[in-house]
């Protein structure tokens, strides 16, 4: 079931690159393209080229933050 994930790309945005490495290893089995950032700013700017399916974003960032 897991090759229905195929094509699909999640965004993850957060701080801690530790989120970020959890996140990677529950998405990489099931065959999603995972695009990951440390900044709100980065963000913005990698979403008009990549148009994510999913973005799972912290909401507590130092800058802009996820709100």
């Amino acid at each position: 079931m897991a090759d229905e994930n195929v094509g699909f790309t999640i965004l993850i945005v957060d701080d801690n690159p530790t989120n970020i490495d959890l996140l990677r290893r529950f998405l990489a089995p099931e065959h999603y393209q995972v695009a990951a950032l440390t900044s709100g700013e980065q963000a913005l700017k990698l979403m008009a080229k990549i148009a994510p399916d999913l973005i799972l974003l912290d909401i507590m960032m130092p800058g802009l933050d996820g709100y």
